[in-house]
């Protein structure tokens, strides 16, 4: 049984036209993962735009750790609504002020022609992958590590294969990784929690990707990580609590910053979205 629900993670108290507060703390004062803040604030977002309009990007910048024991307040400002697009800010404050910012659009839709997926599936399908119990039957560590995240997060992982994690024992790692995800709650019809699910679940192994060329991990206290800004592009509706894949790649490390992308697909091969994240990863003796 997962440690938190997402569908409670996820589910926000409206204070006013455009203040919500995040209800689910945990018991243990820890750094807030930044799926968390992705979620909440798509959610509050959305939850001030017209339901025919749905998601289609979001993009934020992590400012300060956020403290997972403690609610979390989510500002909305009402910065556009047009005869299709409704943008919206929303600003994250917890004790010293703003931590998190996230601008998100909303389109109605289009009814198009012109129709083209570049990216696809190039992993088996969830069916064939086994899963993690099973697939790192022999290596304890490993194992408890993916029961460990699927516990924490709420969701089930299934990875096609070795992630960075694993690949970083050997002399070459390449620079992707790739895992199946499904949220372990029932999440019912609504389109909006179904991408803030996704946006919350887009976060996860990303950063981590940068370190696959390098055969390093983020065990061990020897390096600094932190998220500074993630966007994710919404292409299809993808049910969250059904198999979606999230298939990452490492493009660029230099100067204390890492940047990857990720393509997420359904079990059917739809390109559902695109994301990518820039972060912090140094040693812990590099002065800031």
């Amino acid at each position: 049984m997962p440690e938190r629900s997402l569908r409670s993670i996820l589910s926000l108290d409206q204070v006013d036209d455009s203040l919500f507060r995040s209800l689910d703390t945990t018991e243990r004062p820890s750094r807030t993962y930044g799926g968390t803040f992705m979620g909440q604030a798509v959610m509050a977002a959305g939850r001030t735009v017209p339901g025919d309009r749905p998601i289609h990007s979001a993009h934020a910048h992590f400012l300060r750790p956020g403290d997972s024991s403690a609610p979390m307040t989510y500002e909305v400002h009402r910065l556009r609504d047009g005869g299709a697009y409704s943008t919206r800010r929303v600003e994250a404050a917890q004790g010293r002020g703003v931590i998190f910012t996230l601008t998100a659009s909303f389109h109605r839709g289009d009814a198009t022609e012109l129709n083209h997926q570049g990216p696809h599936l190039r992993v088996p399908s969830p069916a064939q992958t086994p899963s993690p119990a099973s697939a790192f039957a022999h290596d304890p560590e490993l194992r408890e590590w993916c029961r460990h995240l699927s516990s924490w997060l709420g969701v089930d992982l299934r990875f096609p294969e070795p992630p960075a994690r694993a690949t970083a024992r050997e002399s070459s790692s390449g620079d992707r990784q790739s895992v199946w995800i499904r949220v372990q709650d029932a999440l019912g019809d609504a389109p909006l929690l179904h991408a803030a699910a996704l946006a919350y679940c887009s976060d996860l192994l990303l950063l981590s990707t940068g370190l696959a060329p390098h055969g390093m991990t983020f065990a061990g206290g020897d390096l600094q990580f932190a998220s500074i800004d993630h966007a994710i592009w919404f292409h299809q509706s993808v049910r969250a609590d059904q198999w979606f894949l999230h298939d990452m790649q490492a493009l660029w490390n230099g100067h204390g910053r890492s940047l990857s992308r990720g393509d997420i697909f359904d079990k059917r091969g739809r390109l559902a979205a695109t994301t990518s994240q820039e972060g912090v990863i140094r040693p812990t003796s590099t002065p800031r």
